[in-house]
């Protein structure tokens, strides 16, 4: 079942001690929505992921930290009601959460941005294949993921 993707960032801000950044945040959502198409064979996401310049980003986050910030708390706060944004996440789902977490989470956002940045990436293909902003393809980060098991790149 797809989430709202300030619920999945919230799953990452519980687990990281100390300050998070927009691009690290971004990438671990976007990591975990890729494996989690490629492992479980649905988006993890509801929300569209675009491609800009600084990799995959998904707009929902990017203006929620724009227009009210990490509250130290909570994660990603609802405006109206004030409560952090939650998902019901199967016991799958948790599991693709916690395997981003241990192989990708110590990563800088920079780096996961590298990483994303690759040619042949969904990023890229929708970068440069149709431009700045244009929306990566759930059939594209799907395939790009499962050929990273494949190759054993987890």
């Amino acid at each position: 079942m797809p989430y709202d993707a300030r619920a999945i960032a919230n799953e990452f801000l519980k687990l990281k001690e100390g300050p998070a950044n927009q691009m690290w945040l971004q990438k671990l959502v976007y990591i975990a929505h890729g494996w989690n198409l490629a492992i479980n064979g649905e988006p993890l996401v509801e929300d569209r992921i675009e491609a800009w310049d600084g990799g995959p980003v998904l707009r929902i986050i990017w203006n929620h930290l724009r227009d009210l910030g990490f509250n130290a708390k909570g994660g990603l706060l609802g405006k109206a009601e004030g409560k952090p944004f939650k998902a019901e996440l199967s016991g799958s789902e948790k599991a693709i959460i916690r395997h981003v977490w241990k192989r990708y989470g110590s990563y800088t956002g920079n780096d996961l941005s590298r990483m994303t940045h690759q040619e042949g990436t969904p990023w890229s293909n929708a970068y440069f294949g149709m431009g700045r902003n244009a929306a990566l393809k759930n059939d594209d980060i799907k395939q790009h993921f499962t050929e990273l098991a494949l190759a054993g790149r987890t």
